[in-house]
């Protein structure tokens, strides 16, 4: 066989694994960013009194984002029909579980880089209110088609869907499932389940290029000065679609990220500020 020879006697896993999974063809990078919070989450605590409202860190990381991707227009794009399609809006999907953490759904916010923390706040809060009550429309007819059929059928009709609504950007409200239905990134939190650290899948019929998980904060070493010391820290998960996004684009959006919270007063709009 020239430069090569046979492995001789491979162990059983060896030749099952070899057999269950196919070559590497897959998009997807990973990384992650520690985010020290002492004076995000000072901000938070003073931004809530003077609004009477109720933003969280994954409000806050859900502005942060939507200013990044503003600030790198050539990664808020999708591929489809061989072409990489960029937005002309920052649409944000974030994820909403329902019944009891049994299920998800999700939000799409829509023109996130323009709008205020308590807006995004305020605008996901009557989203999520109206999915779990059961008065979501669009969310009740998409669930309860997908319960319906049965798993052989969803494969067949899923990429349909995405087909129509991603590729041929179709507005289909009446099968739940509206155009773009997950916009520029999705924004997933986790930290309310005690995970500190951990990495999203993209979803086949998503046609965003970032999804980031918000993981508990947890009290790590940070470098202050010439010492140590126990501070807050966010570590901020992305999963990206290399088709779209290389690592130099990563680093980009993550250097944009972890700036705006080094300098929480950036995520105020100009009018708060």
């Amino acid at each position: 066989m020239g430069h090569y020879r046979r492995l001789k006697d491979p162990s059983s896993f060896r030749k099952l694994a070899a057999a269950m999974w196919r070559p590497p063809n897959d998009p997807h990078i990973f990384g992650f960013v520690d985010i020290e919070m002492t004076g995000p989450l000072a901000l938070l605590e003073r931004y809530n009194l003077d609004h009477g409202c109720k933003v969280t860190v994954t409000h806050m990381v859900t502005r942060a984002l939507a200013i990044a991707l503003h600030d790198n227009p050539e990664v808020n794009a999708k591929v489809t029909f061989g072409s990489i399609l960029l937005r002309n809006r920052v649409d944000i999907f974030c994820q909403v579980a329902t019944d009891d953490g049994r299920d998800l759904s999700g939000s799409l916010i829509k023109g996130v880089d323009d709008l205020s923390m308590a807006e995004i706040a305020a605008t996901l809060s009557r989203s999520a209110a109206r999915i779990r009550k059961d008065e979501d429309p669009a969310f009740k007819r998409s669930r309860d088609l997908f319960k319906t059929l049965p798993l052989w059928a969803l494969r067949v009709l899923l990429p349909g869907i995405s087909l129509l609504s991603n590729s041929l950007d179709l507005h289909m409200p009446g099968l739940g499932m509206p155009r773009d239905p997950f916009g520029s990134a999705m924004v997933t939190s986790v930290g309310m389940l005690g995970v500190d650290s951990g990495f999203a899948p993209f979803t086949p019929i998503a046609r965003c290029p970032v999804i980031l998980t918000v993981t508990k904060i947890k009290r790590r070493p940070w470098v202050v000065g010439e010492g140590i010391e126990p501070r807050p820290v966010l570590r901020l998960c992305g999963t990206f679609d290399h088709r779209v996004i290389d690592g130099y684009h990563a680093g980009k959006l993550c250097e944009a990220v972890e700036e705006l919270f080094s300098e929480p007063e950036r995520l105020l709009t100009e009018t708060e500020r």
